[in-house]
């Protein structure tokens, strides 16, 4: 079975309508009476108390922008932002909630003019790399300056693939462009295969201090948070990474919490 779609049977927000559902199919038994009382707990706790704030903050603020950047030699974004389903339904690109992935490296392209750019994943049948490619240079970017990597199928597979297709020397500055709950997955990753890049998070979902009162707010924030948090633990646990939680380095310090 599809990892994706065993993930979304298991998402936690997935937990309360399944103890809601099974309170209602077995209302007249005690099971039913303890499926409701179950219901009623994790409503409180994933979509009342703050835990999905508590869960996210930690991985949106493990990694700051980088104090200054005078010199970027290339850019790399990871896909996430493109909407398979959508683009496939309209014949037009869309995006999705981390849209900002894009954005943020369109702004850093025009920043960096002379940088190396590489759009890294495709693990959608519906291929991410062709939306991406339509949004990209739709909005303008010289398609000369960018590789699109449809190789990796995960995070981890990213970095030697990007390698194989850039080369980039030692001495060269590399940026390192997704989501700021995805970014310490992501380092980890990029670590473990020897290339130290610098991270630009982008899509930030909470601030410090940002509470989200709303459930499905909430629910949705736990769901991602907790993908992440089992990210970090599968790709240990299986070897991919040699780090369960990376801290930033050097100047990173600077911006973050070390």
């Amino acid at each position: 079975m599809d990892r994706n779609l065993i993930w979304q049977l298991i998402e936690p927000s997935h937990l309360v309508l399944y103890a809601a559902v099974l309170g209602i199919v077995l209302w007249r038994s005690r099971a039913g009476k303890w499926c409701r009382g179950a219901c009623a707990l994790l409503v409180v706790a994933f979509g009342l108390l703050p835990t999905a704030w508590a869960l996210t903050n930690p991985l949106e603020q493990r990694f700051g922008f980088p104090p200054k950047l005078d010199r970027v030699d290339g850019i790399v974004v990871l896909a996430g932002a493109e909407e398979g389903r959508l683009s496939e339904v309209y014949a037009e690109p869309q995006l999705n909630e981390h849209g900002d992935r894009l954005t943020t490296f369109l702004m850093l392209a025009e920043r960096f003019p002379n940088a190396r750019l590489v759009h890294s994943g495709d693990t959608s049948r519906r291929s991410q790399s062709d939306i991406a490619r339509a949004v990209l240079l739709g909005a303008g970017l010289d398609p000369a300056r960018i590789v699109f990597e449809k190789r990796s199928r995960n995070t981890c597979e990213s970095p030697a693939a990007v390698r194989d297709l850039v080369a980039p020397r030692s001495d060269e500055r590399w940026l390192l462009v997704t989501s700021a709950a995805h970014m310490p997955r992501a380092m980890a990753c990029f670590r473990t295969a020897g290339w130290e890049v610098t991270p630009y998070p982008a899509d930030f979902g909470r601030g410090p201090g940002a509470l989200h009162f709303g459930l499905v707010d909430n629910l949705q924030d736990l769901d991602l948070a907790a993908h992440e948090w089992v990210g970090l633990l599968y790709y240990r646990v299986r070897g991919y990474t040699s780090e369960l939680f990376p801290a930033p380095r050097g100047e990173q310090c600077r911006t973050a919490v070390c």
